[in-house]
Protein backbone atom coordinates (compact mmCIF):
# COMPACT_ATOMS: atom_id res chain seq x y z
CA UNK A 1 0.00 0.00 0.00
CA UNK A 2 1.78 3.48 -1.23
CA UNK A 3 1.11 6.39 1.00
CA UNK A 4 2.92 9.92 1.20
CA UNK A 5 3.11 11.95 3.90
CA UNK A 6 0.24 15.08 3.93
CA UNK A 7 1.74 17.38 6.88
CA UNK A 8 5.33 16.79 8.71
CA UNK A 9 3.03 15.15 11.81
CA UNK A 10 0.24 13.89 10.88
CA UNK A 11 -2.42 12.81 8.03
CA UNK A 12 -1.41 10.85 4.61
CA UNK A 13 -2.59 10.57 1.32
CA UNK A 14 -3.51 6.11 -0.08
CA UNK A 15 -2.60 5.94 -3.43
CA UNK A 16 -3.66 3.09 -5.93
CA UNK A 17 -6.60 2.03 -3.95
CA UNK A 18 -10.26 1.39 -5.02
CA UNK A 19 -12.95 2.13 -1.81
CA UNK A 20 -15.51 0.85 -4.52
CA UNK A 21 -14.37 -2.80 -3.91
CA UNK A 22 -14.74 -4.95 -0.49
CA UNK A 23 -11.32 -4.77 1.96
CA UNK A 24 -9.63 -7.74 2.46
CA UNK A 25 -8.47 -8.52 5.72
CA UNK A 26 -4.84 -7.74 4.93
CA UNK A 27 -6.01 -4.42 3.59
CA UNK A 28 -8.22 -3.78 6.78
CA UNK A 29 -5.63 -4.28 9.19
CA UNK A 30 -3.03 -2.02 6.55
CA UNK A 31 -5.62 0.51 6.68
CA UNK A 32 -6.39 0.64 10.48
CA UNK A 33 -2.50 1.11 11.38
CA UNK A 34 -1.89 3.56 8.86
CA UNK A 35 -5.56 5.37 10.42
CA UNK A 36 -3.96 5.33 13.78
CA UNK A 37 -0.89 6.50 13.20
CA UNK A 38 -1.55 9.39 11.12
CA UNK A 39 -4.97 10.46 12.26
CA UNK A 40 -6.01 11.30 8.53
CA UNK A 41 -6.26 9.59 5.76
CA UNK A 42 -6.88 10.87 2.15
CA UNK A 43 -8.30 8.73 -0.96
CA UNK A 44 -8.56 10.67 -4.39
CA UNK A 45 -10.06 9.53 -7.51
CA UNK A 46 -13.11 7.66 -6.01
CA UNK A 47 -16.39 6.61 -7.52
CA UNK A 48 -18.44 5.57 -4.22
CA UNK A 49 -21.87 4.95 -3.78
CA UNK A 50 -24.15 5.44 -0.32
CA UNK A 51 -23.58 1.72 0.35
CA UNK A 52 -19.92 1.42 -0.65
CA UNK A 53 -18.94 4.41 1.70
CA UNK A 54 -20.85 2.81 4.66
CA UNK A 55 -19.28 -0.58 3.81
CA UNK A 56 -16.30 1.20 3.94
CA UNK A 57 -16.90 2.69 7.31
CA UNK A 58 -18.48 -0.39 8.78
CA UNK A 59 -15.18 -1.93 8.74
CA UNK A 60 -13.92 0.02 12.03
CA UNK A 61 -17.27 -0.12 13.24
CA UNK A 62 -20.86 1.12 13.64
CA UNK A 63 -22.13 4.23 12.07
CA UNK A 64 -23.88 6.46 13.45
CA UNK A 65 -27.68 8.38 12.67
CA UNK A 66 -27.06 12.00 12.76
CA UNK A 67 -29.65 13.90 15.45
CA UNK A 68 -30.96 15.99 12.08
CA UNK A 69 -32.25 12.68 10.48
CA UNK A 70 -33.94 15.40 7.71
CA UNK A 71 -31.17 15.80 6.44
CA UNK A 72 -30.45 12.05 6.08
CA UNK A 73 -30.25 9.91 2.79
CA UNK A 74 -34.40 8.25 3.20
CA UNK A 75 -32.82 4.72 2.20
CA UNK A 76 -29.80 5.44 3.73
CA UNK A 77 -29.83 7.21 7.56
CA UNK A 78 -26.25 6.39 8.37
CA UNK A 79 -25.42 9.41 5.64
CA UNK A 80 -25.62 13.11 6.01
CA UNK A 81 -25.97 15.41 3.15
CA UNK A 82 -23.83 18.48 4.06
CA UNK A 83 -25.28 20.72 1.20
CA UNK A 84 -26.19 24.28 -0.58
CA UNK A 85 -28.66 22.74 -2.99
CA UNK A 86 -32.76 23.08 -1.90
CA UNK A 87 -35.57 20.35 -3.32
CA UNK A 88 -38.45 21.56 -3.93
CA UNK A 89 -38.22 24.97 -1.92
CA UNK A 90 -36.31 23.03 0.98
CA UNK A 91 -32.91 22.82 1.84
CA UNK A 92 -31.48 19.10 0.15
CA UNK A 93 -28.98 18.87 3.58
CA UNK A 94 -27.50 20.77 5.88
CA UNK A 95 -25.87 24.05 5.06
CA UNK A 96 -22.76 26.36 6.71
CA UNK A 97 -22.60 23.20 9.04
CA UNK A 98 -19.22 22.95 11.06
CA UNK A 99 -17.79 26.31 9.76
CA UNK A 100 -15.61 26.56 12.94
CA UNK A 101 -13.53 24.66 14.99
CA UNK A 102 -14.98 21.39 16.03
CA UNK A 103 -14.42 17.38 16.93
CA UNK A 104 -17.18 15.39 15.72
CA UNK A 105 -20.18 14.25 17.87
CA UNK A 106 -18.82 14.67 21.08
CA UNK A 107 -22.13 15.89 21.98
CA UNK A 108 -23.98 12.45 21.64
CA UNK A 109 -23.91 9.80 24.09
CA UNK A 110 -21.36 7.77 22.67
CA UNK A 111 -18.70 9.96 20.67
CA UNK A 112 -16.78 9.33 17.00
CA UNK A 113 -14.09 6.88 16.38
CA UNK A 114 -14.18 8.58 12.96
CA UNK A 115 -15.52 10.68 10.06
CA UNK A 116 -15.85 9.81 6.35
CA UNK A 117 -16.86 12.65 4.41
CA UNK A 118 -17.11 12.01 0.45
CA UNK A 119 -17.02 15.06 -2.27
CA UNK A 120 -19.46 14.74 -5.07
CA UNK A 121 -19.98 18.38 -6.25
CA UNK A 122 -17.51 21.06 -5.18
CA UNK A 123 -17.39 25.32 -5.47
CA UNK A 124 -14.00 26.11 -8.16
CA UNK A 125 -13.03 28.36 -5.20
CA UNK A 126 -12.76 28.15 -1.48
CA UNK A 127 -15.14 25.69 0.86
CA UNK A 128 -11.62 23.89 1.81
CA UNK A 129 -11.42 22.20 5.01
CA UNK A 130 -8.70 22.56 7.67
CA UNK A 131 -7.08 19.96 10.18
CA UNK A 132 -5.22 19.94 12.99
CA UNK A 133 -3.54 17.49 14.83
CA UNK A 134 -5.05 17.62 19.04
CA UNK A 135 -2.19 14.96 19.96
CA UNK A 136 0.93 16.99 18.51
CA UNK A 137 -1.19 20.09 20.28
CA UNK A 138 -1.28 18.27 23.64
CA UNK A 139 2.37 17.58 23.08
CA UNK A 140 3.25 21.36 22.63
CA UNK A 141 1.86 22.72 25.95
CA UNK A 142 3.87 24.27 28.25
CA UNK A 143 4.25 21.78 31.52
CA UNK A 144 2.27 24.46 33.38
CA UNK A 145 -0.78 24.67 31.10
CA UNK A 146 -0.46 20.77 31.54
CA UNK A 147 -0.68 20.64 35.19
CA UNK A 148 -3.54 22.98 34.90
CA UNK A 149 -6.09 21.18 32.44
CA UNK A 150 -5.08 17.41 33.89
CA UNK A 151 -8.15 17.22 35.42
CA UNK A 152 -10.27 19.63 33.82
CA UNK A 153 -13.86 18.79 32.31
CA UNK A 154 -15.61 20.49 29.95
CA UNK A 155 -19.43 20.32 29.47
CA UNK A 156 -20.29 19.64 25.25
CA UNK A 157 -23.69 20.85 24.36
CA UNK A 158 -25.25 20.53 21.27
CA UNK A 159 -28.24 22.57 21.99
CA UNK A 160 -25.82 25.51 23.05
CA UNK A 161 -23.91 25.39 19.76
CA UNK A 162 -27.15 24.41 17.66
CA UNK A 163 -28.68 28.19 19.17
CA UNK A 164 -25.46 30.10 19.14
CA UNK A 165 -24.74 28.86 15.09
CA UNK A 166 -27.73 28.03 13.51
CA UNK A 167 -30.17 30.58 14.71
CA UNK A 168 -32.11 30.89 11.21
CA UNK A 169 -32.62 26.94 11.40
CA UNK A 170 -36.32 25.23 12.80
CA UNK A 171 -35.74 24.62 16.47
CA UNK A 172 -34.54 21.00 17.80
CA UNK A 173 -37.92 19.11 18.16
CA UNK A 174 -38.22 17.73 21.86
CA UNK A 175 -36.93 14.16 20.68
CA UNK A 176 -34.45 15.68 19.03
CA UNK A 177 -33.19 17.77 22.16
CA UNK A 178 -33.49 14.17 24.05
CA UNK A 179 -31.14 11.93 21.99
CA UNK A 180 -28.56 15.10 22.55
CA UNK A 181 -28.04 15.46 26.45
CA UNK A 182 -25.44 17.82 27.59
CA UNK A 183 -22.61 15.77 28.98
CA UNK A 184 -18.62 16.13 30.23
CA UNK A 185 -15.81 15.11 28.77
CA UNK A 186 -11.97 15.96 30.31
CA UNK A 187 -10.24 17.79 28.35
CA UNK A 188 -7.23 15.62 28.02
CA UNK A 189 -7.66 12.50 26.83
CA UNK A 190 -6.07 9.59 25.76
CA UNK A 191 -5.86 7.51 22.62
CA UNK A 192 -7.75 4.38 23.37
CA UNK A 193 -4.93 2.72 20.48
CA UNK A 194 -1.49 5.18 20.26
CA UNK A 195 -1.49 5.66 23.95
CA UNK A 196 -0.76 9.63 23.21
CA UNK A 197 -2.84 12.13 25.27
CA UNK A 198 -5.16 14.50 23.08
CA UNK A 199 -6.24 18.01 24.09
CA UNK A 200 -9.75 17.28 23.67
CA UNK A 201 -10.60 20.81 23.35
CA UNK A 202 -13.27 22.39 19.87
CA UNK A 203 -14.90 25.85 19.43
CA UNK A 204 -18.83 26.70 20.12
CA UNK A 205 -19.53 22.88 21.38
CA UNK A 206 -18.22 22.88 24.78
CA UNK A 207 -19.95 25.12 27.00
CA UNK A 208 -18.22 25.33 29.37
CA UNK A 209 -15.51 23.86 32.12
CA UNK A 210 -16.73 22.25 35.01
CA UNK A 211 -16.58 24.11 38.28
CA UNK A 212 -15.44 27.37 36.38
CA UNK A 213 -17.78 30.72 35.48
CA UNK A 214 -18.55 30.75 32.04
CA UNK A 215 -16.39 33.99 31.15
CA UNK A 216 -13.15 32.17 32.63
CA UNK A 217 -13.87 29.26 30.90
CA UNK A 218 -14.71 30.99 27.48
CA UNK A 219 -10.68 32.82 27.96
CA UNK A 220 -9.09 29.69 28.98
CA UNK A 221 -11.07 28.13 25.99
CA UNK A 222 -10.04 30.61 23.19
CA UNK A 223 -6.28 30.48 24.34
CA UNK A 224 -6.70 26.46 23.75
CA UNK A 225 -8.41 26.57 20.83
CA UNK A 226 -5.98 28.84 19.31
CA UNK A 227 -2.71 26.51 20.78
CA UNK A 228 -4.30 23.89 19.30
CA UNK A 229 -4.45 25.43 15.40
CA UNK A 230 -1.18 27.37 15.29
CA UNK A 231 0.12 27.27 11.35
CA UNK A 232 2.33 24.90 11.41
CA UNK A 233 -0.04 22.44 13.03
CA UNK A 234 -2.57 22.72 10.42
CA UNK A 235 -3.40 20.76 7.15
CA UNK A 236 -5.64 22.73 4.23
CA UNK A 237 -7.33 20.05 2.23
CA UNK A 238 -8.92 21.46 -1.01
CA UNK A 239 -11.34 19.30 -2.53
CA UNK A 240 -11.45 17.66 -5.77
CA UNK A 241 -14.14 15.74 -7.18
CA UNK A 242 -14.00 12.01 -5.95
CA UNK A 243 -12.52 12.89 -3.01
CA UNK A 244 -12.67 11.14 0.64
CA UNK A 245 -11.31 11.92 3.51
CA UNK A 246 -11.25 10.02 6.62
CA UNK A 247 -10.32 11.29 9.70
CA UNK A 248 -9.97 9.61 13.72
CA UNK A 249 -11.98 12.03 15.69
CA UNK A 250 -10.26 10.86 18.55
CA UNK A 251 -7.04 12.85 17.75
CA UNK A 252 -7.92 15.79 15.12
CA UNK A 253 -10.00 18.89 14.78
CA UNK A 254 -11.46 19.90 12.07
CA UNK A 255 -12.61 23.49 10.10
CA UNK A 256 -15.17 23.53 6.72
CA UNK A 257 -14.27 27.08 5.59
CA UNK A 258 -16.68 29.23 3.75
CA UNK A 259 -17.28 29.76 0.09
CA UNK A 260 -19.40 31.54 -2.73
CA UNK A 261 -22.66 29.52 -1.64
CA UNK A 262 -25.06 31.65 -3.98
CA UNK A 263 -23.42 30.50 -7.00
CA UNK A 264 -22.10 27.43 -6.80
CA UNK A 265 -23.11 24.34 -5.48
CA UNK A 266 -21.40 22.28 -2.66
CA UNK A 267 -22.84 18.66 -1.85
CA UNK A 268 -20.32 16.00 0.16
CA UNK A 269 -21.47 12.97 1.95
CA UNK A 270 -20.80 11.96 5.67
CA UNK A 271 -20.61 9.47 7.50
CA UNK A 272 -19.48 9.06 11.38
CA UNK A 273 -18.55 5.52 13.03
CA UNK A 274 -19.02 5.65 16.86
CA UNK A 275 -17.14 4.53 19.57
CA UNK A 276 -17.50 3.34 23.33
CA UNK A 277 -14.15 4.61 24.09
CA UNK A 278 -14.89 8.54 24.25
CA UNK A 279 -18.41 8.50 25.88
CA UNK A 280 -18.89 11.59 28.02
CA UNK A 281 -20.71 11.67 31.05
CA UNK A 282 -24.34 13.39 31.72
CA UNK A 283 -23.56 17.01 33.06
CA UNK A 284 -25.60 17.80 36.04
Amino acid sequence: MKTRNLTGHFGAEVQDIDLAEPLTEDRFLELDDAFNRHSLLLFRGQNLTPEQQTAFGRRWGELEHHVLQQFTLPDHPAVFVLTNKQADGKPAGAHKTGWHWHIDNTYMPRASLGSLLYAIEIPPKDGDTLFTSLTTAYDRLSDDVKARIENLKAVHSYKYVYANKYPDRPPLTDEQKARVPDLVHPVVRVHPVTGRKVLYVSEQIIKQFVGMPFDDSQILLDQLNAHATQEDLIYRHRWQVGDMMFWDNRATMHFATPYDDVNHIRLMHAARIVTDAFVGELAA
